[in-house]
């Protein structure tokens, strides 16, 4: 199950990434597999890579030794290095084979490059494999050519020989091997190492990228080291697309979120116009809030767009647009929940109170979506490489999967308190007709969630690396509908039936009904029966046939009250 989560959250982490220039400095570090970038490169892209205070225990390295010895002690401990793949095959490796290292998958014949280091010669090796191995690779962006040349494929057919010697020979060049071709020359101050090399890339080479590091002496299964090898680095990465440094899938977000930003400030201006228009007896305490939360949301949108196009153009956020982001996002998600679970509870449509449940998940969801946003920014502002990355990365998903459950339980319970009530009351086909509108404004909460969750990471999983922008069109078109579909099952007119009823009415209505139910408990049917007047059987007396009485007066009945019982008086 960890795997599982690990793969997935490399997965929205890789398609969630903004910056693209990278800094991380690592110390003591003894993970076995870092990801350190994800880029979707088109032709001519470039990736420039700089590492610098590389350091190693001398219980792998001693400069004390020859060269000689000193390869004999690293060959004990195993390999480390870094590759750099096409596709997704090394992050599915590291989850699905977590105890095998990574830089041993030379003859698997994927698109990849290992870069491993040689420590008695002072070098990184470089093994080319798949369809990437004519990759180019220069000391600097200014020595790689900007058209594609012919290259010899340096890949040839391994020797029939046992596998660990096959690996071994690969990672382990000639002594004719040419250098940035087959091995990148390191640079040894003291008992730091230090290298940079940089990549263009052509039409037959565009693809998604990722560049990890692997630390293989820490696989003790293989090499029976008890403890835990631990070094040091710091790592520079640049990367670029032509006059972007947007990833191929994201040169078309600002655009798409500028557009966005445009149709949701209409349709802010039209909810406002609808309000100003309305019966302000029709204009509840709910429909303020929407306001405030598409006005929001436009500016959110608009704010997210012009973040995506400073990083296109400089590489990083801007701190001025970022933090305005980050607060309008952060307001944006914690009243669209808050809106949400008051509309589901019906507050001031029905009622004019909220129930203890619907204040307890008001009180939680509202928190736990500020903390969530709060996380969000620190996942944006960090990098893929630190440690609190995976963390605050589980977390944020926990908390967001935690508030869109929480989300459903007003709604749920509304439904249920609506279908009771027409079973009880006299207002059986309105409260009918409310049901079914709530089940509707159910319906588009689930769809709005799986819109904006599930379907929004199946998309960036299967989409082309250069589609990743339909991915954001698809999921803040979907709740520009949302909005749209929302403000129109409650906008404020005497026609809707969420609204047809005076709150007035309705309250005195109940209050009548609770006041004079005892007066009915006790009853069980209704008997009529007839008394005659006894001076009738008297003789001598006339009994009830008065000459001066009309035949109308004789059949006139009055009617009593007693005992739960009609008596009628002939």
């Amino acid at each position: 199950m960890n795997q599982i989560i690990f793969f997935c959250i490399c997965l929205s982490i890789f398609h969630g990434a903004t910056a693209t220039i990278h800094y991380l400095s690592l110390r003591d570090e003894t993970r076995r597999n870092i990801p350190l970038t994800n880029f979707g490169y088109d032709s001519l892209g470039t990736f420039d890579f700089k590492l610098v205070n590389f350091t190693v225990p001398e219980e792998v390295v001693d400069f004390k030794e020859s060269p000689e010895d000193r390869n004999k002690k690293t060959e004990k401990y195993g390999m480390i290095g870094f590759t750099l793949s096409r596709g997704n095959f090394i992050s599915e490796g590291v989850r699905s084979n977590p105890h095998v290292c990574q830089l041993h998958n030379i003859d698997q014949n994927i698109d990849a490059l290992f870069f491993v280091f040689d420590f008695s010669k002072e070098r990184l090796n470089i093994v080319r494999s798949g369809k990437i191995g004519d990759l180019r690779i220069c000391y600097s962006l200014m020595d790689c050519p900007v058209m594609p040349t012919l290259e010899t494929n340096t890949t040839t057919k391994a020797p029939d020989v046992g596998l660990i010697k096959r690996i071994w020979d690969k990672f382990m060049p000639p002594d004719n091997a040419v250098a940035m071709r087959d091995y990148i020359p390191l640079t040894v101050n003291g008992t730091k190492f230090a290298t940079n090399f940089s990549i263009r890339f052509f039409d037959d080479q565009k693809g998604d990228y990722q560049f990890f590091y692997h630390n293989c002496f820490n696989y003790k299964s293989t090499n029976g080291i008890s403890d835990l090898v631990a070094v040091d680095l710091t790592v520079s990465i640049v990367e670029m697309n032509k006059n972007s440094y947007l990833s191929s899938g994201d040169i078309l977000k600002p655009q798409i979120y500028f557009y966005l930003a445009f149709l949701f400030a209409i349709a802010s201006i039209t909810w406002i116009h609808n309000i100003c228009r309305s019966d302000s007896t029709m204009v509840f305490k709910i429909h303020y809030l929407m306001t405030a939360l598409v006005f929001l949301k436009t500016i959110s949108i608009f704010f997210h767009g012009m973040n995506f196009y400073y990083l296109a153009v400089y590489g990083h956020h801007k701190e001025l647009w970022a933090i305005i982001y980050y607060i309008t996002h952060l307001l944006k998600g914690a009243l669209l929940f808050g809106t949400i679970i008051l509309i589901g509870s019906g507050y001031t449509l029905f009622k004019n109170f909220l129930s203890d449940r619907d204040r307890r998940i008001f009180m939680i969801v509202l928190p736990l979506q500020i903390i969530d946003n709060i996380i969000m920014a620190i996942i944006e502002e960090s990098e893929f490489g630190e440690k609190r990355y995976f963390f605050w990365a589980e977390l944020f998903m926990f908390i967001d999967l935690v508030c869109c459950i929480a989300l459903m339980l007003p709604i749920i319970s509304s439904i249920r308190h609506l279908e009771e009530a027409s079973r009880t009351d006299g207002k059986a086909a309105f409260n009918l007709q409310k049901l079914v509108l709530f089940k509707h404004f159910y319906v588009l909460v689930i769809c709005y969630i799986y819109t904006t969750r599930f379907a929004k990471f199946l998309l960036e999983q299967t989409l082309p690396f250069n589609y990743g922008w339909l991915s954001v069109a698809v999921v803040e078109s979907a709740t520009l509908i949302f909005y749209l579909l929302v403000g129109y099952k409650f906008r404020p007119i005497k026609q809707n039936p969420y609204l047809k009823l005076d709150q007035n009415s309705r309250d005195g209505d109940e209050e009548d009904a609770f006041n004079f139910k005892w007066l009915y408990e006790n009853v069980q049917r209704v008997q009529r029966i007839q008394i005659s007047n006894e001076t009738d059987d008297i003789p001598g007396l006339i009994g009830g046939f008065d000459s001066n009485s009309d035949d109308d007066e004789h059949d006139e009945k009055a009617t009593l009250i007693k005992s739960g019982r009609e008596v009628s008086i002939l």
